[in-house]
């Protein structure tokens, strides 16, 4: 009986000790990798998330992606273009693409003979990720992947008529801005509706070559032999760029192309033509102004009109 009670005021002692120790909160540390980009520059001269340059042979995507904090794992980047849906990649299986697995950093991919979509905006989208935990992948805060927006051939045009004066060659200026993704040439071509007392002169109206934002002018010459009061001049636009057509329907919409507002959309010998409408007025010299080359303009006006008059009877 002693020996048991010893036993119970031992294990009653052990379990009020026990009760009174004290365990110390323990720590773990997690560390949360994420994949982070960094700009690039651009055909925009500027810097961008995503990339691009190229032709119309290729498109070259640009990108510089890393983990944070930095592992020595690789990466994983694939690039669609034209996807339209920038949440669910699936949709993207098929369509023209470039991949990439390697290291962190600065790094591109290409897609060859790129499918451009002239008659709206077109777009990159690109999944980063990690191959060895695929979840591992970058994604917008709106859980979108990060997507990228360019129109192949897009340009603005300016040009104001004015008054031009009998006997004179003037040049009509028009200017060109680009805001292409392609590099290319822009002209205008001048032309009248109808029968008008007026010469014009198309042989300076090619810009040189244009880059995204940079402008020329061209300056297609007009001639005014007989003042006629008001006259409506058409210019026609194009890009070199711009694919061939066969008739009007082939031409991509007035507002994927042009910046501004054009009279209207036309297929002409192959090539679509955005079609813009001023108006020019004739005024004639006062007479200490004419020189020797207006004179005989003149005189030859006279004759052209005389003949006229009388082959019209």
């Amino acid at each position: 009986m002693k020996k048991l009670l010893i036993l119970i005021a031992f294990l009653l002692f052990f379990q009020i000790a026990e009760s009174q120790v004290t365990l110390l909160p323990s720590t773990i540390n997690f560390t949360v990798i994420t994949i982070e980009l960094y700009p690039v520059d651009d055909y925009t001269n500027g810097k961008q998330y995503i990339g691009l340059f190229g032709n119309k042979e290729r498109i070259d995507i640009l990108w510089n992606a890393r983990y944070n904090p930095e592992i020595l794992d690789p990466i994983n980047v694939t690039c669609w273009l034209n996807c339209r849906n920038n949440t669910d990649i699936t949709q993207c299986y098929g369509l023209q693409n470039c991949s990439f697995q390697g290291k962190t950093g600065a790094a591109a991919c290409t897609i060859f003979n790129p499918k451009y979509n002239y008659s709206s905006i077109n777009g990159i989208i690109c999944i980063f990720s990690n191959p060895n935990y695929p979840q591992l992948e970058y994604r917008l805060v709106d859980g979108t992947y990060p997507r990228r927006v360019f129109y192949p051939v897009r340009y603005s045009v300016s040009a104001v008529g004015g008054t031009y004066l009998v006997g004179k060659e003037i040049p009509l200026p028009i200017t060109f801005v680009s805001y292409s993704f392609l590099k290319g040439n822009y002209s205008a071509l001048l032309h009248l509706s109808q029968q008008s007392y007026i010469v014009i002169d198309n042989t300076h109206n090619t810009t040189n070559v244009l880059g995204y934002s940079q402008s020329d002018t061209v300056y297609p010459r007009v001639t005014v032999i007989y003042a006629g009061g008001k006259t409506t001049l058409y210019i026609n636009t194009t890009a070199n760029e711009l694919p061939s057509c066969n008739s009007n329907v082939d031409c991509p919409p007035k507002e994927a192309i042009i910046q501004g507002t054009p009279h209207e959309v036309s297929c002409v010998q192959n090539k679509c033509q955005y079609i813009f409408v001023t108006e020019i007025g004739s005024a004639y010299l006062s007479l200490p102004e004419y020189g020797r080359n207006e004179l005989i303009l003149i005189f030859l006006s006279a004759v052209f009109l005389f003949f006229l008059v009388i082959k019209s009877r």
